[in-house]
């Protein structure tokens, strides 16, 4: 049984090893939950920047002269909250970019 073990480099951890397969078990769990957020995030990028592109086309049609100052007071609010949802998924990965730049000197 030893010789078969020292053949066979990873199965001499089978005693030992349990605790770190249950660990390895976890961190894949949280690995696939972070993959299943992440594209979720994607699709709703998606979605945010196809509405966001809407509501800029808005500007060059012609009613959007006749519009009140209300709406479009409404409307530029809108927008503003329109690109703040395309640009927060972003923000989380252009910031270890650029804190990783400026620690660098």
């Amino acid at each position: 049984m030893d010789l078969w073990r020292a053949a066979t480099p990873g199965k001499e951890r089978t005693e030992s090893g349990s605790d770190e397969a249950k660990r390895e078990g976890t961190g894949d769990k949280a690995d696939c939950e972070w993959n299943e957020v992440l594209r979720e995030v994607r699709v709703t990028q998606t979605g945010a920047q196809i509405l966001l592109g809407f509501l800029i086309g808005i500007v060059f049609t012609p009613r959007y002269t006749q519009i009140s100052p209300a709406d479009r007071t409404l409307y530029q609010v809108t927008v503003v909250l329109g690109a703040l949802a395309t640009g927060t998924p972003i923000a989380p990965r252009r910031w270890p970019s650029t804190a990783s730049w400026s620690d660098t000197r």
